[in-house]
């Protein structure tokens, strides 16, 4: 989908996710953004109409045009569980009411964006079913990604937004630093890597945060799987000569369930006992180096007013890595949208897993996370950056050095 400059360099603005959509289909030429949803199978729907909507059993549809008033199509048992304030709604029955309905409410349109990604591309967009495109077409329009759509108006951070994450940042940046000092001084005890996953869920508690999974403790050979899961009974003792790898993620908790705070996820990496060997500081150095480069390729473009597609970032890591001799270990995409979600539905620095033609535009946050996995141990340097009115931030600390816990 063409993107205009303009547009999306904007930061977010104080309009609803609802108009910020208008206000992009107007000014890219798609005539409307037609959201479907079944049984929760595309959390875009929800997304878009900032709440969730409980016991949806049937079919919905969200017509956004981009003039006139955003519309819903639901099934007669469900348009009772539509809370006031929402879109006008329209009611069905039977099937063929159901495609009336999209008819009318279509009507001329000639271009739709809808969660459809053209040779499934880009995953995180390509929610809806080829049969739904199918029926679409059927009608008459050209459907297009709303890959673009999404992103513009649903993934750029409000002013409260931004607060919230740098609380979630914050927390986690004393919580690694915790968390470090605390394996150093218990080291006699044996623990384990669930122990410390628990310690670490411990805090997020006493943080104010909440999580949906994780944390990744590993050890040794186990921080080569980029997300290990530690088990409780399976999970290696923490020894005191070895690498140790944390990834932490959570987000402020929510005061309501519509609330819709951002998510923080950052990844270090720390050496036990004997300081780290040459192997350690090679591969970690080419972590950082490229880490590194594919900030500064962020930052510039983006000063320059030329932001970046998200594979050009992925790219400039990759190069780095590969340059170092350790592009086959390089198995994952550079870095991942930062929304609610901690894994969220904007443009991900990829061009590895994908090729993320999307701009990182404005207003939006990512993670910078190269890693390097070999058999004996793996390392990860993980940032998080918003795209601010003065370029890219990293919003959090910024590991440099390799950590050294004294183990006695």
């Amino acid at each position: 989908m063409a993107t205009n400059t303009m547009v999306s360099n904007d930061i977010v603005s104080p309009k609803n996710t609802l108009e910020n959509a208008k206000i992009y289909l107007h000014l890219v030429g798609i005539d409307g953004w037609l959201i479907r949803d079944y049984r929760y199978s595309n959390p875009v729907f929800q997304s878009a109409l900032g709440r969730r909507v409980k016991h949806l059993t049937r079919p919905v549809w969200l017509w956004i045009p981009a003039d006139g008033d955003p519309k819903i199509i639901a099934h007669s048992v469900d348009t009772g569980r539509f809370p006031s304030g929402s879109p006008e709604l329209t009611s069905y029955t039977s099937r063929d009411q159901m495609i009336t309905e999209l008819k009318t409410i279509i009507g001329k349109a000639k271009s739709i964006a809808m969660e459809y990604s053209p040779l499934y591309e880009l995953p995180r967009v390509g929610r809806v079913d080829a049969g739904t495109i199918e029926l679409i077409r059927s009608l008459g329009p050209k459907v297009v990604s709303s890959g673009d759509v999404i992103q513009y108006s649903l993934e750029r951070w409000s002013a409260e937004q931004l607060q919230s994450h740098f609380f979630a940042i914050q927390a986690l940046d004393n919580i690694v630093t915790q968390t470090f000092k605390y394996v150093g001084e218990n080291i006699r005890w044996a623990l384990t890597e669930h122990d410390i996953a628990e310690y670490i869920r411990g805090r997020f508690e006493r943080a104010g945060l909440e999580f949906d999974d994780g944390p990744v403790v590993a050890f040794n050979e186990h921080s080569s799987d980029p997300h290990y899961d530690p088990q409780p009974g399976e999970s290696a003792v923490i020894r005191r000569e070895g690498w140790l790898l944390i990834d932490i993620w959570g987000r402020k908790k929510s005061e309501s369930p519509d609330n819709r705070n951002i998510s923080a996820d950052i990844t270090w990496t720390a050496k036990l006992g004997e300081p780290p060997n040459e192997k350690h500081k090679e591969v970690f150095t080419a972590v950082i180096n490229a880490r590194d480069a594919a900030f500064e390729l962020l930052e510039n473009r983006v000063l320059q007013g030329d932001n970046p597609q998200g594979w050009e970032v992925d790219s400039a890591a990759r190069d780095v890595i590969d340059k170092a001799g350790y592009g086959k270990n390089f198995v994952h995409r550079l870095g991942h949208s930062l929304g609610h979600e901690v894994h969220s539905n904007g443009v991900n620095l990829d061009n590895w897993e994908t090729r993320d033609t999307r701009t990182v535009i404005n207003g939006v946050g990512v993670t910078i996370e190269p890693g390097i996995y070999l058999p004996e141990f793996g390392v990860r340097s993980e940032i998080d950056v918003y795209l601010g009115e003065d370029g890219p931030e990293i919003t959090g600390n910024c590991q440099n050095e390799i950590i050294q816990i004294e183990t006695g």
